[in-house]
């Protein structure tokens, strides 16, 4: 019994071809996660998601964040271990600015003013 001749150039052609789909199909997902990212395909975006308004570092591991979900600021304690409740603030409308003109202590001053 005689094997088939096997045409070297035709098999290297078509192991480039397959390559080059396969790279294809990564480059499509790696574009598509980028461009949507991982919450954009889970649904998780929007105006219900959760937004970090600031964080303040106290050391290496430890921070105080403040995230605004629906209509409240939450404060948390983060550490390594664990991420804790401090406190919680019903958000008012005139307090809709955007983020990033925010800092930590001027979150905190406006809400121990608001507290009183």
């Amino acid at each position: 019994m005689q094997l088939p001749e096997v045409n070297a150039g035709t098999m290297a052609l078509t192991t480039a071809g397959y390559l080059f789909l396969l790279l294809g199909v990564i480059y499509l997902a790696y574009y598509l996660l980028k461009r949507f990212g991982v919450q954009g395909m889970i649904g998780s975006s929007g105006t219900n998601a959760p937004q970090l308004v600031s964080r303040l570092m106290l050391s290496n591991r430890q921070s105080v964040a403040v995230v605004r979900y629906k209509d409240k600021d939450l404060i948390l304690g983060v550490t390594e271990e664990r991420i804790s409740l401090l406190t919680e603030i019903e958000v008012d409308e005139s307090d809709e600015t955007p983020a990033p003109t925010k800092n930590f202590a001027s979150f905190l001053k406006r809400s121990t003013d608001n507290e009183d």
